[in-house]
C-alpha cells in the first residue's frame, strides 16, 4: 500500500467500502478532480498488484472491488490458475459456488478445477457444503463463512435433515411460556380483559427460551416468529393487538404483536358440562333415592377428572 498515490489509495478506500464494489460513476462521484484516463491508470495499477477485480456486472456493466491484504496475503503462494478459481469462491460469499460455475466463469478445464479445490482444502482456506434444496449439489466457499438460510435450512435443519423433535420441543416450550401468561392461576376459568398487559410479545418469548437455555442454537427473532405462527396456523394461540392507549398513534409497521393461548375446553372433556346438565333422570335423581349422586358413574367420572 506504501506505493500508492493518495487518489490511488481513496479509491481502494471506496472499493473496499461495498461487497460488490464500485462502478465508474461512483468513483467520478467520489473522486472529483480524477479522470477517467486516470481511473483507468489507477485500476491497471491496482489490477497488478493484486489490490483490485473488476467484475462484470451486466453487459459492459463493471465495478471495481477491493481485495483484502489478508486475501492478498493467502494469494501470494498461489498458482494463477488456484487464484482463478479461490477468487469465484470467495466471490460467491454465504451462498457458496457450484463447480460447474466455477468451470465456466474461469474456462478451466474439469480436472483443473478439481485439483485446486483439493489443494485448497487440503489448505484449510474453503470448504464444501451440501444445500438443502439441492442434497446431491455440493457447493464450495471460504472456510470462515456461514452458509446463508436458503443453503442450509436454518436452525431447523440438521445434516440437510429437518429436525422435526428439535421443532416440536421448541413449539411446546412456546406453548406453555404464553398459556403460563394468559391463564389466571387463582381461577382458571376467568378471561382476562381486554387491556391486558401480560401476554407476551415474541422478543420476551425468545428471550424466555434463553434464559432457560431451551435451545444451545442461537435462534433469531425470526426463527421465534416462525415458531408462533406454527402455533397459530394449529390454532394453539392467537395472534392479538396490544392494548393501545388513546393518544398513542402506533403505525401498522411499529407493531409488536403480543400472543394468548387458546384455552377453548375438548368437546368430549369432563370439564366442559356437568353431567347433570344432559340427564335424561335428573328430576328423579335424589340423595337417598335409587337414582342418586352417589352411585352414579358420570357424576363420579367428572368429579375425579
Amino acid at each position: 500500500m506504501d506505493n500508492l498515490t493518495a487518489s490511488e489509495k481513496q479509491f481502494y478506500k471506496l472499493a473496499s467500502l461495498k461487497e460488490n464494489g464500485v462502478d465508474l460513476e461512483e468513483i467520478q462521484t467520489e473522486l472529483i478532480d480524477v479522470s477517467i484516463e486516470d481511473v483507468a491508470k489507477m485500476v491497471n495499477k491496482m489490477t497488478r498488484l493484486g489490490l483490485l477485480e473488476i467484475c462484470q456486472t451486466g453487459s459492459n456493466k463493471f465495478t471495481y472491488r477491493a481485495v483484502k491484504i489478508d486475501q492478498m496475503a493467502k494469494m501470494e503462494s498461489m498458482e494463477p490458475e488456484e487464484i482463478l478459481v479461490y477468487k469465484q469462491i470467495m466471490a460467491s460469499s454465504d451462498q457458496g459456488i457450484w463447480v460447474r460455475s466455477i468451470k465456466t466463469q474461469t474456462n478451466l478445464h474439469q480436472q483443473v478445477v478439481t485439483k485446486y479445490l483439493k489443494i485448497l482444502e487440503g489448505k484449510n482456506l474453503i470448504k464444501s457444503v451440501k444445500s438443502v434444496k439441492n442434497p446431491t449439489k455440493k457447493l464450495y466457499m471460504l472456510i470462515d463463512i456461514k452458509p446463508s438460510t436458503e443453503i442450509s435450512g436454518g436452525p431447523w435443519f440438521t445434516d440437510q435433515e429437518l429436525d422435526v423433535d428439535f421443532i416440536e420441543q421448541l413449539t411446546k416450550q412456546c406453548f406453555r411460556y404464553i398459556y403460563s401468561k394468559s391463564i389466571n392461576k387463582m381461577n382458571p376459568s376467568a378471561i382476562y380483559h381486554a387491556g391486558h398487559y401480560g401476554y407476551p410479545t415474541a422478543i420476551q418469548i425468545k428471550k424466555f427460551i434463553i434464559d432457560n437455555k431451551i435451545s444451545t442454537i442461537d435462534l433469531s427473532l425470526e426463527d421465534i416468529t416462525s415458531l408462533l405462527d406454527m402455533l397459530v396456523y394449529d390454532e394453539k394461540i392467537e395472534r392479538l393487538l396490544p392494548f393501545v392507549s388513546v393518544g398513542n398513534d402506533m403505525s401498522h409497521d411499529q407493531t409488536e404483536w403480543v400472543y394468548r393461548a387458546i384455552t377453548t375446553q375438548a368437546e368430549d372433556s369432563p370439564l366442559s358440562e356437568i353431567p347433570c346438565g344432559n340427564c335424561p333422570v335428573y328430576k328423579q335423581c335424589s340423595e337417598d333415592g335409587q337414582i342418586s349422586p352417589g352411585e352414579c358413574p358420570y357424576f363420579k367420572k367428572w368429579l375425579n377428572y
